[in-house]
């Protein structure tokens, strides 16, 4: 399965399948009662922008179905 990452240092889309999730801290719930992933995805390979192997939170991958971050 590829995610969608924007490499951090250039502002460049990219899909890689070469990932994997790190403090994995399981569903939270926000005031408003809406659910989401906290945990964090750690490229195992270099970005194809910079050449660095970059973390993201999961909270700012885009969605492939919406292409909103």
């Amino acid at each position: 399965m590829n995610f969608i990452f924007v490499c951090p240092e250039k502002n460049e889309i990219f899909e890689s399948g070469e990932f994997e999730m790190i403090e994995n801290r399981g569903i939270i719930t926000d005031e408003a009662g809406n659910r989401s992933l906290d945990a964090k995805i750690a490229l195992t390979s270099a970005c194809p922008f910079c050449g660095k192997q970059h973390t993201f939170h999961v909270s700012e991958l885009i969605c492939p179905f919406s292409g909103d971050k």
